[in-house]
């Protein structure tokens, strides 16, 4: 057992590594931005439909 570990020092086994995927983290970054697009959009949408309409005479008087 000694002689297995010789040389070998705490935490430099390669296999033990957690390697993320670049191109995974940017899909779901992207991904994530268009799903708030989207919800942004919407709530902007559902309110300015809410508004009252400004009647024409009303315009022109400012």
């Amino acid at each position: 057992m000694r002689g297995r570990d010789r040389g070998r020092q705490i935490g430099a086994d390669s296999r033990a590594t957690v390697r993320t995927d670049d191109r995974v983290v940017s899909v779901l970054l992207a991904l994530l931005s268009i799903v708030v697009l989207v919800v942004l959009l919407h709530y902007t949408v559902s309110l300015l439909e809410t508004l009252p309409e400004v009647p024409p005479s009303v315009v022109g008087l400012g």
